[in-house]
């Protein structure tokens, strides 16, 4: 299992990081019939119009099904409240899940919030992260060459206090995320 990091050193730009958390979502869905992707869409609801990042639709049995997907590019912690404001979007426009995110890390608020409400937590690291070593010095450090350049590991509560993780390219956690767990998971 991989822990992820308080100190991400990840060099990406803005546009790296939000086609990443595209690709990743792409590659959960990939085996799902009817699915649709998009980045960057704006939706109109009763209260206003929302930018969102990312959208995943599909319909199963005739119900069509949304997620919304935010991308937060931070380097300070991601906060309960900023999962509280995702959260407020799936209300107002009727989506029925959340992802959300980042290069940052999230605090133990944000990662209870977020299990208790279904809203799936993603961070994005640097590849090199999950390369164990027993080295004092990093600079001595020989990386194998094909080590990914970046990773998205899930992070949700197991228990009080107990944080679960998981690496979203070499699991199906985002699209169990997606098609199976219910919204009180």
């Amino acid at each position: 299992m991989i822990i992820p990091t308080k100190q991400n050193y990840t060099k990406m730009s803005p546009r790296e990081f939000e086609q990443f958390v595209i690709m990743l979502l792409e590659v959960a869905v990939v085996d799902i019939p009817n699915v649709e992707v998009q980045h960057n869409e704006i939706i109109k609801a009763s209260d206003g119009e929302y930018q969102i990042d990312g959208t995943i639709r599909f319909e199963v049995m005739g119900i069509k099904y949304l997620t919304l997907v935010e991308c937060k590019m931070y380097k300070p912690p991601i906060s309960r409240e900023k999962v509280q404001v995702l959260y407020d979007k799936l209300r107002a426009l009727g989506a029925q899940k959340g992802i959300l995110a980042t290069t940052s890390y999230f605090q133990s608020g944000a990662i209870e919030y977020a299990s208790i409400h279904g809203i799936a937590l993603v961070q994005i690291i640097d590849g090199k992260l999950t390369y164990c070593v027993r080295s004092k010095n990093p600079q001595e450090i020989k990386y194998p060459i094909g080590l990914p350049k970046f990773e998205g590991i899930a992070q949700y509560s197991i228990k009080a206090g107990i944080i679960g993780c998981n690496n979203v390219l070499y699991t199906r956690y985002l699209s169990e995320f997606l098609f199976y767990k219910d919204n009180a998971s």
